[in-house]
């Protein structure tokens, strides 16, 4: 099917269909595409965000032991650890509205 988006070209500017009528480009500039470089996060890990975000919080909350001579510091410290907390708290009330929705 020349001439058509339904069609696939490869480095050397052959042409391939599509499987399945799906929508193909190839990028020159990024040929890991194909083997699956691209993917997010969350296909990749998905309770790494969490994680990531307890472990950030933990380690800002213990930067609150130190030799400060005002309590300035730890106000922000706790409050960006407080942040990623109810940022953990959001992502888990949302899976647990999409769960709700399509079981």
């Amino acid at each position: 099917m020349a001439g058509t988006s339904l069609e696939k070209h490869d480095a050397h500017g052959e042409v391939e269909a599509a499987h399945g009528g799906a929508v193909v480009s190839y990028n020159p500039d990024a040929p890991s595409e194909e083997w699956g470089w691209h993917g997010t996060w969350q296909d990749f890990a998905p309770k790494g965000k969490n994680a990531l975000l307890g472990l950030g919080a933990a380690g800002l909350l213990l930067m609150i032991i130190g030799n400060h001579r005002s309590n300035v510091e730890n106000y922000f410290l706790i409050a960006f650890a407080l942040g990623m907390v109810l940022l953990m708290v959001q992502g888990y009330v949302q899976k647990k509205k999409r769960n709700r929705i399509r079981p």
